[in-house]
C-alpha cells in the first residue's frame, strides 16, 4: 500500500491526518475474521504544496475508528489537543494498522 505519514483517511466524509504508518502481522488477522470486522471503506489521499490533491486509493475496508492505548502515545511522544485513534487497514496485499490524529472537541 503506498500510504505514508503526512496522508489522509477519509473515512465518512472527514480527513484525519495519518501519524504513523506499520506492516501488521499480528494475530488474529486473517482475511475471513478482519472481513467482520472491518466495517468502513475508506480512501487515502496526499496533498502537496503546490499540486492538487491526489487521491490515492480505493477499494479498501478498515475497522472502526479506536482512541489509541496508552503506550502508543508515549511511543510517538505526543502531549497535543489532538486526540489520536488506530485502525487496521487492508487490500489485497496485507494489513496496515493506521494512527491517526482528530482534534479534540
Amino acid at each position: 500500500m503506498d500510504i505514508k505519514p503526512g496522508d489522509f483517511l477519509v473515512v465518512s466524509g472527514k480527513d484525519y491526518p495519518i501519524k504513523s504508518v506499520a506492516e501488521w502481522t499480528g494475530t488474529g488477522m486473517n482475511s475471513r475474521g478482519f472481513a467482520r470486522r472491518a466495517t468502513l471503506s475508506p480512501t487515502t489521499k496526499r496533498t502537496k504544496k503546490g499540486e492538487p490533491t491526489a487521491h490515492l486509493t480505493s477499494g479498501l475496508s478498515c475497522t472502526p475508528l479506536d482512541p489509541v492505548d496508552p503506550e502508543t502515545r508515549r511511543r510517538l511522544a505526543l502531549e497535543t489537543p489532538v486526540e489520536l485513534l488506530q485502525t487496521f487497514l487492508a487490500d489485497s496485499t496485507g494489513f496496515v494498522h493506521l494512527v491517526l490524529e482528530d482534534i479534540k472537541r
